[in-house]
């Protein structure tokens, strides 16, 4: 039976022989060189901790370094795989409140818009976007031609491209859900 400073000069040896190649290895799974040497030098502290029993062998040990190697480097991946889903997660979250915030606050401009526009533009708008009436049925409902529906809507549209040039995309996209 060795004692403990053969046991420790041993376990120096394999740490010689086999930390390059291992980290190497841990490179096929992982990223950074980095995370590969902090693999490796985990796998040795438990080997430190084992040397009694894993230094009787050196294929043993062989063999124990590269599998433990292979099992941290897929338990790191597994975790950041957890932890960028975690992430992901909640980066999508806070863009979907930015994103209702934004929301709201578009929409409470485009009604602030229409509000500001002549009585007949906002029910012909209102009319045509929101409630999905066709021209002739707006016509006809508010007892005016089918030229000034157009001329209306024409006029009340063009205020809010003015307004809305940055978000035209949106503004229609609003415009149509604003009462749904």
């Amino acid at each position: 039976m060795k004692n403990q400073n053969d046991l420790d000069h041993d376990l120096q040896h394999i740490f010689d022989k086999y930390a390059k190649n291992l980290c190497l290895y841990a490179l096929n799974y992982l990223e950074t060189e980095a995370d590969a040497e902090d693999i490796v030098q985990d796998v040795f502290i438990r080997c430190w901790e084992k040397r009694d029993i894993l230094l009787s062998d050196e294929k043993v040990i062989k063999t124990y370094l590269f599998n433990s190697v292979r099992n941290a480097c897929l338990d790191k991946i597994e975790k950041k795989d957890v932890m960028r889903y975690h992430i992901d997660i909640i980066k999508q979250e806070i863009i979907d409140e930015e994103t209702i915030t934004f929301d709201e606050k578009l929409l409470l401009e485009i009604r602030e818009e229409l509000a500001q526009m002549p009585d007949q533009t906002q029910k012909v708008i209102t009319r045509v976007f929101m409630q999905d009436m066709k021209y002739q049925e707006v016509a006809d409902d508010l007892h005016i031609s089918i030229n000034t529906v157009k001329t209306l809507l024409r006029n009340g549209i063009k205020h809010l491209r003015s307004h809305f040039s940055q978000h035209l995309e949106l503004l229609i996209f609003y415009l149509q859900k604003a009462t749904r």
